[in-house]
Parts: C-alpha cells; sequence; structure tokens
C-alpha cells in the first residue's frame, strides 16, 4: 500500500515536471490559429493588391476617355447654358412686357367684387321676398278667418 501510494505519486511528479503534452499541444493550437489568421490576411492583402492592379488599369483609360470627350461636353455645356440664360431673358421681358396679364387682374378683382355685390343683393331680395309672402299668408289668413265668422262677405 506505502509503495503504492509512492508509485503514484512520483507518477503525479513525472506527469508535473517531465510531461509537457499538454502545454505543448496549447502552444501547437495557437500557433495553427495564428497561421490560419495570418493565412486569411494574406488572402484579403491579395484581394485588395488584385483590385489595385485592376484600377491602375482602368485609371488610364478613364483618363484617356476624359480627355477625349471633355472638349466636347465642355462646349455642350456652354451651349446649354446660353440656351437656358436666353429662356430666362425672353421670361423677363414677357413678364414686364405684359400689360394684359395686369388689366385681365384687375378685371378678375372688379368681376369678383361685382360678384360679391350681386350675391348680397340677391340675398336681401330674397329675405324681402320670404317677409312679404308672410305678409301676405297672414293676411289671407285673418280673410279666412273673418269669412268663417262671416264678418267680412264675398263680393
Amino acid at each position: 500500500m506505502a509503495a503504492e501510494g509512492v508509485v503514484k505519486d512520483v507518477g503525479e511528479i513525472h506527469a508535473r515536471l517531465l510531461d509537457h503534452r499538454p502545454v505543448v499541444q496549447g502552444e501547437i493550437k495557437c500557433f495553427i490559429r495564428e497561421f490560419e489568421r495570418n493565412h486569411r490576411e494574406e488572402e484579403r492583402l491579395e484581394a485588395v493588391l488584385g483590385h489595385a492592379q485592376q484600377m491602375g488599369q482602368t485609371i488610364p483609360a478613364c483618363t484617356m476617355l476624359l480627355e477625349d470627350n471633355l472638349a466636347q461636353v465642355t462646349a455642350n455645356l456652354r451651349v446649354a447654358t446660353s440656351m437656358c440664360e436666353k429662356i430666362s431673358e425672353t421670361e423677363e421681358k414677357m413678364a414686364k412686357a405684359d400689360p394684359l396679364k395686369n388689366r385681365r387682374e384687375g378685371r378678375k378683382q372688379e368681376w369678383d367684387a361685382f360678384m360679391s355685390d350681386q350675391f348680397g343683393r340677391s340675398a336681401e331680395v330674397d329675405r324681402e321676398h320670404e317677409i312679404l309672402c308672410d305678409k301676405i299668408t297672414e293676411q289671407h289668413r285673418l280673410k279666412e278667418e273673418l269669412l268663417k265668422e262671416g264678418k267680412v262677405s264675398m263680393p
């Protein structure tokens, strides 16, 4: 029994002092992870390099197209600008030289005032008509009462 305990203790001491497998395995895993991460970064850098090389080929072609067409675009832009200025000047002249517009607006205001006055007069005539109708209705009612009472004779 004592020998078994000693063997067990010696085995544990040997495992702690001389068995480096767990430490080495941890280091290996860390190295592999680092290697894989560096590999992914390398792939990304290669992709960026590919894009940069593609842009290096595209940029000269774009500058050539720009140089070829810039004069034409500038000329078209000048023509468009001058046309816009002419249209703007024409509109300003039309706005200034339109006396009919002012007259139309004046007549429209006069017409609106006239129609407003007519609506007011029409409403007044309608009220007077209603009052007269009520008076006539009242007179007829009174005459009918007098007729029923026999105080007024019919001609």
